[in-house]
């Protein structure tokens, strides 16, 4: 089924261009044919969340936090994985001022479990936010009115996986997309089948009315990686996508029960020419990558995070378990030291469900640090590590470890972080026990570590917030990169913002928006914070 918008004029190309990223500053030339495919020839083009395509393994580094302008073009709306929006408008005597748009009336069939995106240039040079559902249904909407511009159902969403576990019915699309603002296409992954998983698809598709680019869908099934092939029913993808130097990252784990013949797998393909893939897969049997928020960048690497064993892996010659990975170009990996980081404890960690990959890394940087950069990933027990981003350092090889909760099921999150005048901050969400102190949050919280530099640099706890409902995730804002950082979630359906310094409420919505799924986090737009839930989207600004 597809509800198409009437043709698009090609106006408004500088504005796309601004867009899309293609800086002159950064000697990147740029294509600006809206009707242009991701196989298009021509220069080097810019991608607004992938750098220039023809860089290549050898390339130089793009900025993980290029700034879109007013899009959101892929979860926590950075390769990091920041979550860091920039708001001019959100000071804290305008959030106070906060309520519902009532005139927004975003409407859809389904359950939605990915976070939104946003282009400022979407359809008819109108701002869209778009979402996926369950269903394998993907609905652009109109910024203002919320009405539907097009959707497009990708296939049949399967009513059951094919393997004895699992508990998300119906099974179609569960992941963020990404959008590739220069080429104008909006790339997503979903299960398709009927009474079960028969195939994992990757879509790409027109922003403008949802049309199949040329060279897609790309079945994954069947893929081979080493002596493994690609088991369609047994596997997974919730992480979201990933565009990172033209190439498209998709992962992959397994369903909820642990069941079936899963591994993790990172599958890469060459936006240019999708006939160009290549995947990773763990040594292991289990060890998915099934993180809501994805993969991390630093603009040239990709960080993943593998879950626990489902067979009691011996060794480490056997097991890529609890384990953070750094992957480059056609997801390559080269098994060294320096590429990757497991804790000692792995072996309790597999043996008591503790993945690691329960929740995404974020890539991050700490001035006045040596080094400066880190890799941040938090294990579902609740240890908060810290990782040189040039070298992962092997078994117990992370630079900081600090307790966030003394759960063993205490983390799985989709984390953010930000900065203040105090510090680098990262914040998140638990699901049990936070490290709150006897005054905190005993069960459910949001909370703030603040990273202080040093050599190396060190870890506290700032502040903890109650969070109550479905464990969602936060985000942050700021007006200029530093100053009126707010912590923003969704509490039991109650839009919250808190001082990103203090923790202390700034603003709770009165209206209840319903049915908002965990791990979903909202978005910032244009001064507005907008989230989804099942069959609907909300809307909150000074408007």
């Amino acid at each position: 089924m597809k509800i198409s918008a009437a043709g698009r004029l090609d106006t408004g190309v500088l504005g796309r261009l601004l867009l899309a990223g293609c800086l002159l500053a950064a000697g990147h030339a740029c294509t600006s044919d809206k009707g242009a495919s991701t196989g298009d020839p021509g220069g080097p083009r810019f991608n607004a969340v992938g750098g220039s395509e023809d860089e290549g393994e050898g390339g130089a580094a793009e900025d993980p936090n290029l700034d879109t302008g007013d899009s959101v073009l892929q979860r926590n709306n950075h390769a990091s994985r920041d979550g860091h929006f920039l708001q001019p408008t959100l000071t804290k005597s305008a959030i106070a001022k906060f309520h519902e748009d009532e005139d927004f009336e975003a409407e859809f069939a389904g359950d939605m479990r990915a976070s939104l995106l946003f282009l400022a240039d979407g359809p008819n040079d109108q701002g869209a936010f778009f979402g996926v559902t369950t269903r394998n249904d993907v609905i652009a909407f109109d910024e203002t009115s919320g009405e539907v511009v097009w959707s497009t159902n990708i296939g049949d969403a399967p009513t059951a996986t094919g393997v004895p576990c699992g508990s998300i019915h119906p099974l179609g699309i569960i992941s963020t997309p990404v959008i590739d603002a220069a080429s104008r296409t909006i790339y997503v992954a979903g299960a398709i089948g009927t009474d079960k998983i028969k195939a994992h698809e990757i879509h790409a598709l027109s922003v403008d009315d949802g049309t199949e680019r040329d060279g897609f869908p790309i079945d994954v099934t069947g893929m081979t990686a080493g002596d493994q092939t690609f088991d369609a029913p047994a596997e997974n993808q919730r992480g979201a996508l990933s565009l990172v130097g033209g190439k498209l990252y998709v992962a992959y784990g397994g369903h909820t029960g642990d069941c079936g013949d899963y591994r993790g797998w990172v599958v890469a393909v060459d936006t240019a020419d999708p006939s160009k893939r290549n995947a990773w897969v763990t040594l292991g049997a289990g060890e998915g990558i099934w993180a809501a928020g994805g993969l991390a960048s630093d603009g040239k690497s990709m960080f993943a995070i593998t879950g626990n064993s489902t067979v009691g892996a011996a060794d480490r010659a056997s097991s890529d378990s609890e384990q953070v990975v750094r992957l480059t170009g056609m997801a390559h990996f080269e098994r060294s030291e320096q590429n990757l980081y497991y804790p000692n404890n792995w072996k309790s960690m597999d043996g008591s469900d503790a993945d690691f990959g329960a929740s995404n890394p974020i890539y991050l940087s700490i001035p006045g640090s040596t080094p400066t950069n880190y890799v941040a990933a938090v294990a579902k027990d609740g240890h908060l590590y810290l990782l040189n981003s040039s070298n992962l350092g092997g078994m117990n090889g992370q630079v900081v470890d600090f307790r966030v909760s003394t759960s063993a099921m205490g983390v799985r999150t989709v984390p953010a972080s930000y900065t203040t005048a105090k510090g680098v901050h990262f914040v998140l969400s638990t699901s049990n026990a936070p490290a709150c102190g006897a005054n905190g949050p005993k069960s459910q919280a949001i909370v703030s570590v603040l990273l202080k530099p040093g050599s190396p640099p060190s870890a506290a706890l700032e502040w903890c917030a109650p969070l109550e409902g479905q464990v969602t995730a936060p985000i942050a804002t700021t007006t200029d990169g530093t100053n009126d950082a707010t912590v923003w979630y969704t509490n039991d359906g109650h839009l919250t913002a808190l001082d990103g310094d203090t923790g202390k409420t700034i603003y709770v919505s009165e209206d209840e928006c319903e049915n908002i799924r965990k791990w979903t986090s909202p978005i910032a737009v244009k001064g507005r914070i907008v989230v989804g839930a099942d069959s609907r989207l909300c809307s909150w600004s000074t408007h």
